[in-house]
């Protein structure tokens, strides 16, 4: 769409940023969200890395003995233009014993799209895991 992908810095080390257009944020991340959301997030763009060769994502930092052994709640944005529900329930499928949980009608920010939903539902998820946790210790 009208995103801007930039690489700078050293040639043997380059880094490669993106900054997300106006249009891209308005059709694929904030399409549900309240209009002044969208309008803050187009002020508030800038330039962000992104992480192809990062150490936390190669394994470098996150290891099965420490990454594994966390509980993980992963809320799917029914609704998102920018990841489908299915591939963000595939991606949630890449960590064993990772609970799901969908969110409809959320687009790609459901803490704007649908604020008191996802509050209810992270409330839930916390005192699910703190009484599993009190009976464990």
């Amino acid at each position: 769409m009208d995103c801007k992908i930039e690489i700078s810095g050293d040639p043997q080390h380059p880094v490669e940023t993106i900054r997300f257009g106006p249009r891209y944020l308005e059709q694929r991340l904030y399409k549900l969200s309240p209009p002044e959301d969208l309008t803050l997030a187009k002020a508030a763009t800038r330039l962000s890395r992104r992480f192809l060769n990062d150490a936390t994502m190669n394994g470098a930092i996150l290891t099965a003995e420490r990454y594994g052994a966390v509980r993980r709640v992963c809320v799917v944005a029914e609704d998102d233009a920018m990841l489908s529900a299915e591939f963000q329930r595939r991606m949630a499928s890449w960590n064993p014993g990772t609970e799901v949980r969908g969110l409809p009608g959320a687009d790609h920010m459901p803490m704007l799209s649908k604020p008191e939903e996802l509050s209810e539902m992270l409330m839930e998820v916390a005192d699910k895991y703190r009484m599993a946790f009190k009976y464990e210790c």
